[in-house]
Formats: C-alpha cells, sequence, structure tokens
C-alpha cells in the first residue's frame, strides 16, 4: 500500500519526469553526434574521373572531400599512360563526404609478352592469333614461296622475328606471306565512307595494305581519328585487279559533304571478303 501510495507521490513523480528528461537528452545528443559523424542527409556528386591522371587525382578529390584507391592496372594500347579507366561508385553518383572512389587505371609500361607460332597458318588464322594477345597486325609482305596465302615469316620494326621473341604488348607485327607460284591478282575492294581502321580491316582480309594516308578538314588528332575515306586509288572497278599485297593510298576528310558513296560499287560490285575467290592471272 506504501509503495503504491509512493508511485503516485509528487516527489516519485518530479524524479520520473527529471529521469526521463535526461534520459531523453542523451539520446538526443547521440542521434546528433552520429549525425554530425556520418554526415547524415549531406551528400554530394561523384565526378567523372576518367582519363584524369594519376598525379592528379589527389588533390582533386581532397578539394572536394573525397579518397581514392586503386584496385586494378591494366594496360591499353591506345590509352594514355597513368590515367583512370573506370571508377566506382560511377559519375554523378551521391556520396557521403569521405567516401572512397575505387578506380582502374593505365599501366605506364606495356607488359612483355611471347609472339606465338603462326608460321604455316593462314593469313586470317594468324591475324586472329596475334590479336588475340594483344598484338597489332601491320603490313602484308609477299614473298614467293610454295605456299599460297600462308604465313612464312614475321618482322618487327622492319627485323626479322622468329615465334616466342618476347615484345610489349600493343607492338606491330607485319607478315610475311607466302605468294605461291603464279602472278595471280585480286579486285580492289570499295572503301570509300569507310574509317582508316575499318578500311585496314577490310584490306587486310583481301591480302592488301593500306598505301600513303592523305588527311584533308581536320584540324585535330581527334578529328583525324573520326575521318572517312572520300577517295581511294587504284579505284574499285569490274576491270581492276592488283597483285596481293599491294597497297591502296586514301584521302581522308572530316567534311562528310566530300564523302559520295556509289551505292552500285557499294552492293553490287564490291564482293571482296575473307572468302572471295575472284582472281585472275
Amino acid at each position: 500500500m506504501q509503495l503504491f501510495k509512493f508511485l503516485f507521490s509528487k516527489t516519485f513523480l518530479i524524479n520520473l519526469i527529471i529521469a526521463l528528461a535526461l534520459i531523453a537528452g542523451v539520446i538526443y545528443g547521440i542521434v546528433k553526434w552520429l549525425d554530425a559523424y556520418t554526415h547524415h542527409g549531406e551528400t554530394i556528386t561523384v565526378p567523372d574521373l576518367t582519363e584524369m591522371p594519376l598525379d592528379e587525382l589527389n588533390d582533386f578529390l581532397s578539394d572536394k572531400d573525397l579518397k581514392f584507391e586503386i584496385t586494378d592496372s591494366v594496360f591499353v594500347a591506345d590509352a594514355p599512360k597513368g590515367v583512370v579507366l573506370e571508377q566506382n561508385p560511377k559519375p554523378e553518383s551521391q556520396v557521403k563526404k569521405g567516401r572512397t572512389i575505387y578506380i582502374t587505371v593505365s599501366k605506364k609500361v606495356a607488359p612483355q609478352i611471347f609472339i606465338p607460332d603462326v608460321v604455316d597458318m593462314s593469313v586470317r588464322m594468324a591475324t586472329a592469333k596475334l590479336q588475340s594477345i594483344g598484338l597489332n597486325v601491320g603490313e602484308l609482305i609477299y614473298h614467293p614461296a610454295n605456299c599460297q596465302n600462308c604465313i612464312v615469316g614475321l618482322q618487327y620494326n622492319g627485323k626479322e622475328i622468329t615465334p616466342n621473341s618476347p615484345v610489349k604488348k600493343g607492338s606491330t607485327i607485319d607478315l610475311l606471306v607466302g605468294s605461291g607460284t603464279s602472278n595471280e591478282k585480286i579486285p580492289v575492294p570499295y572503301i570509300i565512307g569507310l574509317t582508316l581502321e575499318d578500311a585496314k580491316k577490310k584490306l587486310l582480309a583481301g591480302y592488301l595494305n593500306i598505301g600513303a594516308e592523305i588527311y584533308e578538314n581536320c584540324t585535330t588528332a581527334e578529328d583525324s581519328s573520326k575521318a572517312k575515306i572520300f577517295r581511294q586509288y587504284p579505284e574499285r572497278s569490274e576491270n581492276t585487279f592488283i597483285p596481293m599485297g599491294s597497297a591502296v593510298d586514301v584521302w581522308l576528310t572530316c567534311d562528310t559533304t566530300k564523302i559520295k558513296v556509289d551505292s552500285l560499287k557499294l552492293l553490287g560490285l564490291d564482293s571482296l571478303n575473307i572468302n572471295s575467290t575472284d582472281t585472275v592471272k
């Protein structure tokens, strides 16, 4: 009975209110401290770090209350060395201050690889094998041989090189190709309207090389990479055949009004591809 009276007494109620107020105050203080410590409700936009040099990254992110950590480094032949290739979180993501951005950067030095043995393979098989390990195929250099369109040797920087020789990844290897015992010629493919890279692939598939490259109306390297062919020599025609390994000169432009694609040649006459058997002796 006395306990019941005490629980409803003025003294107990005052002490209870004081205790509850203290508890609420402590809880409120903890919540506010956690908000400040974790930056609750505060976010910043992740910047795009792609192609940013690694030596500029620390100062750039420090100003934005962000950090970075390198998770991988890979070699990309056409990428500048020591720049950001990928990042996580992605650009424009919303993150809290102090967040770590995980990045993949490009290696400054190309890794060393060994040239595979492609001797006696066809041009198509040798090209696929070299490209699969990160090498580029340059010129097709034809030599007299008993086999036709088979690899009889390799060149690197103008010198013959043997299989299993070490070279840097991304290097360009020229193929020494057997011309057979006949004097066969092949039709010239139609490459008007193609980029230089696509033209090289088409010519290589037809056992031909790119010759002179002449650019017009292109002011920067980036423009040149997007330029397309508006003139070629020799031109494509039903009666034009050239020896395997020959070069086709190209004129490229960034002015699209100069590119006049002949749909008849593109769709009708140009039947040359990797399986083409159009030859003359």
